[in-house]
C-alpha cells in the first residue's frame, strides 16, 4: 500500500512539474514574441492555451498585455491586437480606423475575481485587480455597472493588500495616493506617494500631485519643493506647463495672495489612459490639470516583462469604438 501511495505522489509530482513548465514555455514564447511586436500572435497564444481563464499565470499575463498591448477594447470585454512592423508603433494604430487587428473576448475584471475566488490567498491576484480597477477609473472603456466613485475604494483596497504580501512598486503607490487624493483624503494620500517617491524619485507625476495636496494641507513650503521637482522633471511641454501653473498658485499662496484651488484635483476628469489627452487650452485662472498618470512618462516598459522600445503606459486610453468591419472577432 505505502508503496502504491509513493508510485501515485510520484505521478502527481512529475504532472505537476510538467504543468508548470508547459505554463513556464508558453509565457516564455508570448514574451518573446511581444518582444517582436507581435502582439496578436502573443495573445493568440495564451487565448488557445488557457481559453477558460482558468491558468492564474497565464490570466495575468493577459491582463499584462491588454492593458499594455491592445490597440481598442469595449468595456474591458473585448481587446484588439495587431501584430506590427518593427517600425511601427501602437500609437500609430490604437483607435484609429482601418488598421486592422483581431478582436478577442476577454473579461479582465470577471476572470480575475473567479481566481480570486479559488485562491483567495494568492496576492498577486490583488496586484492584478488594483492595476484593472485603476486602469478603469483611467479610461472612458470602464464596465457601466461601476461607478468611479465605487472605484477608488476597490484601488486602495486591493493594492493594500497586494502592498503588505510584497507585490507593490513606486506606480502602485502611486495609485493608491492618487484614490486618496481624488477623494479628497489628502492627508492619507501623503504617505503612498513619499513611498512611491522613495522607490523613484524620477517619476515627476508624483512630484505633482504631491504637490497639490501639500498646497491643500497648507504645507507650502513642502509643496512648492514637490511643484519644483515636477517641472524640472518632466519633459513634454504639457505637464511641464501644469506644473509650472501649479507652482504659480503656490508662490500666491505664500506671499499670502488668495487662489481658489478646488476641493478635488481636476473635478472636470482626471481620466487620461496609456496617452494623456491634451486638456483644453488653459487661461490664467485655470487650475493645472492634476490627472493620474502613465507609469512612465518617458515611455518605458511594464514592470512584468521587457518591452519593446515603443510599449504604452499600464492603462489603456479611452475606448473609442473598434472597427468590426475590419477586425476579426475571436471568442
Amino acid at each position: 500500500m505505502r508503496f502504491l501511495l509513493r508510485i501515485l505522489a510520484a505521478c502527481l509530482l512529475l504532472t505537476s512539474t510538467a504543468y508548470a513548465q508547459t505554463n513556464m514555455a508558453v509565457l516564455h514564447r508570448a514574451d518573446d514574441l511581444v518582444a517582436q511586436k507581435k502582439y496578436d500572435t502573443a495573445f493568440r497564444i495564451l487565448q488557445e492555451y488557457d481559453p477558460h481563464n482558468t491558468k492564474l499565470a497565464v490570466v495575468l499575463k493577459k491582463e499584462e498585455y491588454a492593458l499594455n498591448y491592445s490597440i481598442g477594447t469595449r468595456e474591458y470585454h473585448t481587446f484588439t491586437f495587431k501584430d506590427l512592423p518593427i517600425l511601427e508603433t501602437l500609437d500609430d494604430n490604437r483607435y484609429k480606423e482601418g488598421v486592422g487587428g483581431t478582436i478577442y473576448r476577454f473579461r479582465v475584471g470577471r476572470a480575475l475575481d473567479s481566481l480570486k475566488r479559488r485562491y483567495p490567498k494568492n496576492y498577486k491576484l490583488d496586484r492584478g485587480l488594483g492595476d484593472y480597477y485603476f486602469s478603469l477609473q483611467q479610461c472612458d472603456c470602464a464596465e457601466k455597472s461601476i461607478l468611479e466613485d465605487d472605484l477608488f475604494p476597490l484601488i486602495i483596497k486591493h493594492y493594500a493588500v497586494a502592498h503588505d504580501n510584497g507585490y507593490g512598486d513606486y506606480y502602485s503607490y502611486f495609485a493608491v495616493g492618487y484614490a486618496y487624493q481624488r477623494l479628497g483624503q489628502f492627508k492619507q494620500s501623503v504617505a503612498p506617494f513619499l513611498h512611491s517617491i522613495d522607490l523613484r524619485k524620477d517619476f515627476p507625476p508624483t512630484h505633482l500631485n504631491l504637490a497639490f495636496v501639500y498646497l491643500e494641507l497648507k504645507q507650502y513650503d513642502k509643496a512648492r519643493e514637490q511643484a519644483i521637482l515636477a517641472r524640472d522633471q518632466f519633459q513634454d511641454e504639457q505637464p511641464k506647463s501644469d506644473a509650472e501653473f501649479l507652482l504659480s498658485e503656490i508662490e500666491d499662496r505664500i506671499k499670502g495672495i488668495g487662489v481658489k484651488t478646488a476641493s478635488k484635483p481636476n473635478a472636470r476628469s482626471t481620466k487620461i489612459g496609456s496617452r494623456p489627452k491634451s486638456p483644453s487650452a488653459r487661461n490664467s485662472t485655470k487650475k493645472p490639470d492634476l490627472k493620474a498618470a502613465p507609469k512612465d512618462s518617458t515611455a518605458t516598459k511594464p514592470v512584468t516583462s521587457p518591452a519593446p522600445a515603443d510599449a504604452p503606459k499600464p492603462a489603456p486610453e479611452a475606448a473609442k469604438p473598434e472597427n468590426k468591419d475590419k477586425s476579426t472577432d475571436k471568442q
